[in-house]
């Protein structure tokens, strides 16, 4: 760009623009007049420390209370999972045990079944 300098609004749309000859910097920023006077601005100026001092431990607490929030929310879903698994494993183990009764079947008594498959017959007449 050449050496001048161009106004725009806030959505980054050039309003207006201008180019100047040995043109090197301009900073500018609309700022509202303040509030504040001037003996309470020095007072804050000085106490800024203690101020971000005490932001700073805000946010910490907020952020370890949120955190403390999640685990607490984790290890009850958790707890609730295994409570529900171990309901599951329970019934599953008191059907295999019913199923058991009902064929007749004890855990010391072993069932073997052997099948035999004629894989090719052949037959042969034998003459004298």
């Amino acid at each position: 760009m050449e050496n001048g300098y161009q106004i725009r609004d806030f959505k980054g749309a050039v309003l207006y623009e201008s180019h100047a000859e040995r043109f090197k910097l301009f900073s500018w920023r609309p700022r509202p007049p303040t509030l504040v006077p001037k003996d309470q601005q020095r007072k804050i100026r000085r106490n800024l420390k203690d101020y971000s001092r005490e932001f700073d431990a805000e946010d910490e607490s907020k952020a370890a209370g949120a955190s403390h929030e999640l685990l607490t929310l984790r290890r009850r879903l958790l707890e609730e999972w295994y409570t529900w698994r171990k309901a599951v494993e329970e019934t599953l183990l008191s059907q295999k045990k019913d199923r058991k009764e009902e064929d007749g079947v004890g855990a010391d008594e072993i069932i073997e079944e052997w099948v035999e498959e004629v894989v090719e017959e052949k037959e042969e007449v034998v003459t004298d």
